[in-house]
């Protein structure tokens, strides 16, 4: 299959605007979990406890997933400060 090489650009355009967006929305969602594992346990159940802090986990995980696709789209582009 021919590659179209005009789209390209497009294309790691998209994956720094994904990779943005998903870490801020990963970020948020590690601090809400890490406030409910520590800050606010005692007004949440353990089975809730226990799923923060395997989201803690996950999240923070992603997080780095998303970096790195952000790296790869800056790097694409051109950028060399990440």
């Amino acid at each position: 299959m021919k590659q179209n090489y005009s789209e390209t650009p497009n294309l790691y355009q998209h994956c720094l605007t994904f990779g943005s967006s998903a870490m801020i929305i990963l970020l948020l969602l590690t601090v809400t979990s890490l406030a409910i594992s520590f800050s606010f346990s005692e007004h949440f159940s353990l089975p809730v406890q226990i799923g923060s802090h395997i989201a803690t986990i996950v999240f923070s995980a992603l997080f780095k997933v998303a970096y790195v696709v952000r790296c790869i789209g800056a790097y694409h582009l051109g950028h060399r400060s990440f």
